[in-house]
């Protein structure tokens, strides 16, 4: 986007100052006791309009740029919608493109609400799409001083709950015989939870973790394939899905 002080623009500026001002000029006593009354009023009101018109345009064309500009910038980072909060208070954004989809990769710490809404339909995804879930190992880095705890008490609930929910999601998929565990596969993150993210096919839906805030409760961007956000966040989470620690069944 050009600067707002480059020589075009200061001239186009500066011509169209004159004209408001030769306008002005022409409109006074002096101005009409040397082109006459009438034509100094007709010469002098459409010197004044040409120069509002052309300084009105210039700050529309500037305007209209910066938001293009605004706009380039979204649309390059292929941003599609952001929403106050995520999981069930977002469950239609995820029902309506879980029902086809044919990819999902899911980065969580207990998934308790995800669990609570889709357990159900883990067997029928894993027949028709390649499934890959992240939760957090509960006994990273230690048991005794596990980021699941820590995470906890950032939220303000309980210590232990984050732990408990990932093994009731454990046992979720562990109980369903219908799954097909080639295509649905449950990992144990060994590292820091930067972000959560759902993946469905082509979108990504991702947010923080927030201090003293639910992780239901944070934001949510949804970022399409073809903009560089949804290509960073594919390449996080196939770092972070080699690092961390499959699970076995008992």
């Amino acid at each position: 986007m050009r600067s707002w002080w480059s020589p075009t623009s200061l001239m186009w500026l500066g011509v169209h100052l004159i004209l408001v001002f030769g306008g002005m000029l022409g409109m006074t006593t002096e101005g009409e006791r040397i082109f006459g009354a009438t034509l100094a009023q007709s010469v002098g009101s459409g010197l004044l309009a040409t120069g509002i018109a052309g300084m009105a345009l210039y700050l529309y064309i500037r305007l209209t740029e910066r938001m293009q500009n605004r706009l380039e910038v979204i649309a390059s980072a292929g941003i599609s919608s952001v929403f106050p909060h995520r999981s069930v208070r977002i469950k239609e954004q995820y029902d309506r493109r879980l029902t086809s989809a044919k990819r999902i990769d899911l980065v969580g710490l207990g998934l308790s609400s995800f669990r609570e809404d889709y357990a159900r339909e883990f067997a029928e995804w894993s027949h028709r799409a390649e499934v890959r879930i992240l939760v957090l190992d509960p006994d990273f880095p230690t048991k005794a001083q596990s980021l699941a705890d820590y995470r906890d008490l950032e939220e303000g609930g309980a210590k232990g709950e984050i732990r408990a929910d990932i093994e009731a999601f454990q046992v979720a998929v562990d109980s369903d015989e219908d799954i097909d565990r080639t295509r649905f596969q449950v990992r144990r993150m060994r590292s820091i939870p930067a972000i959560n993210l759902l993946r469905i096919d082509d979108e990504i839906f991702w947010g923080p973790y927030l201090m003293t805030e639910r992780s239901r409760n944070s934001p949510t961007i949804l970022v399409r394939r073809g903009g560089f956000m949804f290509d960073h966040l594919e390449r996080h989470f196939e770092a972070t899905w080699q690092a961390a620690r499959p699970v076995v069944r008992e």
